[in-house]
């Protein structure tokens, strides 16, 4: 019988950084431009502890393989307590094998910030130098590290509606990128006025936009990250008019991405005047940035062969350097 990989947390925050996933899912991003991929669409089991089995099942061709991330998407007894779990368990699609298990938790926050950084480093300006993340916990650290790895960045602003979460993120981000001012601030306006590169990443669960378009600046790049479902914004329609917008793969951002879908169903954009999916930009099949007033915006609920994709990253460096254990399932 094949043995399976068992790949763990701990092993996981070892094997998986943010600086080489980048790469990794510039590949993916590329791949799902160019129909290498099968995905289906997320679903969802609620439950009345307000925990969520969320599936999310893809197949990378490439690399032949196929899985899905089995998380829980947690209520508030499993957020408090740090009780949900999640895995990725990854098949060969030629020989059906079950190549590993990997610990999902990790691969969100690191494969999230790196999709983000590879769309902004073919969409932001090149000489981008300061960064605002609205939203201050796992994700919004994470996409300021994954900035300080594609653009030279000298100055990190730093906004959350918890006071306790800014302090927090700025101690953690002056000790992961010395040499950059890290600046907290009261208000998201505040944070953003200067930026050069904009990540909402809070954990918005409805229509509550906090981001308007007057508030960026000429050249700006805004990366959309934190609501990831039909019913739920963080920018403002104003923010969608400004800017050229890209997304990461268009059949599930017209159906979980509320950022762009609200402002449709209200007759305040069309569907053509989104550009579309950021992997044509890096294959120069789409126009992407062509001058330095132009406002750019990456639209990312984020998709399962991204999940994958850091799965099987995970899964060849654990082989590579013999750590990991085989069982038989």
């Amino acid at each position: 019988m094949n043995k399976t990989l068992i790949v763990n947390r701990e092993l996981c925050t070892q094997l998986l950084s943010i600086e080489e996933c980048i790469p990794a899912m510039r590949d993916t991003l590329i791949a799902a431009a160019q129909g290498e991929i099968k995905m289906l669409q997320r679903q969802m089991i609620p439950h009345q502890s307000g925990n969520m089995l969320a599936l999310m099942p893809a197949s990378l061709l490439t690399k032949n393989v196929t899985g899905s991330k089995v998380i829980i998407f947690p209520g508030p007894k499993a957020r408090q307590e740090g009780t949900n779990q999640g895995v990725v368990p990854l098949f060969d699609t030629e020989t059906g094998a079950l190549l590993a298990i990997v610990d999902a938790e990790l691969i969100t926050v690191v494969r999230t910030a790196a999709t983000s950084a590879a769309a902004t480093d073919v969409l932001a300006r090149k000489d981008a130098a300061s960064v605002a993340i609205l939203g201050a916990g796992n994700q919004g650290k994470a996409h300021a590290e994954a900035m300080g790895y594609i653009r030279d960045i000298k100055t990190v602003y730093v906004w959350d509606q918890f006071p306790a979460a800014i302090e927090a993120a700025v101690a953690h981000l002056k000790a992961k990128m010395p040499g950059v001012e890290i600046i907290p601030c009261d208000s998201p306006e505040v944070a953003v006025k200067d930026a050069d590169i904009v990540c909402t990443v809070t954990s918005c669960k409805g229509d509550n936009p906090f981001l308007k378009g007057e508030w960026l600046k000429e050249g700006a790049h805004v990366n959309a990250v934190g609501a990831c479902s039909g019913a739920a914004r963080e920018i403002e329609t104003s923010v969608v008019q400004r800017c050229k917008i890209y997304y990461d793969w268009e059949e599930a951002t017209m159906r979980d991405a509320g950022d762009l879908i609200i402002p449709l169903n209200k007759g305040e954009v069309k569907m053509e005047d989104f550009m579309g999916e950021v992997g044509k930009v890096m294959l120069n099949q789409l126009e992407g940035r062509v001058n330095e007033q132009e406002i750019t915006l990456f639209e990312t609920i984020g998709i399962s062969v991204e999940d994958i994709a850091a799965a099987y990253q995970i899964y060849e460096k654990a082989k590579e350097q013999n750590l990991g254990v085989w069982l038989e399932i």
